[in-house]
């Protein structure tokens, strides 16, 4: 199951684009304003920003879904990835929090729904390292999510590059990053 198709088709958000990794950009430039670019930039941030937290703490906060899900997530930096976001999609903050509330909501709903009842460490691990190289394909840089969430790995243009031997890296990735499966 894709995480990211899942959330977005659950909100009733268009197909998100994929980032090219030459260009930095998505295919579809009809993906840059509005709720389109918000679902754009907030789903896979909000899914990252998750799976960032998670490699830190796999902890079973994850399942807990009370209070200000975007100050779980983000910590500190909440205002500053909420201002990128809605800088990207041209939408004013406060539409913007609504939303990325709402699609946090969703995220935490499906993640809990996907790792049922596998909340040892262990499986999060697993889960969080199957599932964020493909999330990555769809972040755009411009949020520069890793720079604000002191992760360089988030902004790697290597992470969106895909084919035969991008794919196969990140099929060797997987397998030595997971003990358990999801």
């Amino acid at each position: 199951m894709n995480i990211l198709e899942t959330v977005q088709k659950n909100l009733g958000f268009s197909v998100l684009q994929k980032i090219d990794p030459n260009t930095q950009e998505t295919a579809d430039q009809g993906t840059t304003i509005g709720n389109s670019a918000l679902a754009q930039a907030g789903i896979p941030a909000i899914l990252l920003g998750i799976y960032n937290r998670l490699e830190a703490d796999p902890a079973i906060w994850v399942l807990e879904q009370q209070g200000d899900l975007l100050e779980k997530i983000f910590g500190k930096s909440k205002d500053a990835v909420i201002s990128k976001i809605a800088e990207y999609s041209k939408n004013n903050d406060q539409h913007s929090v609504q939303e990325l509330e709402h699609i946090a909501s969703e995220s935490f709903r499906v993640l809990k729904e996907c790792l049922g009842n596998k909340t040892d460490e262990g499986s999060i691990r697993s889960f969080v390292s199957k599932n964020k190289p493909d999330t990555l394909l769809y972040l755009p840089p411009s949020l520069e999510l890793g720079k604000v969430l002191q992760n360089n790995n988030l902004d790697d243009r290597t992470g969106k590059m895909e084919g035969p031997v991008s794919s196969l890296m990140r099929n060797v990735e997987k397998v030595f990053n997971t003990s358990n499966s999801i």
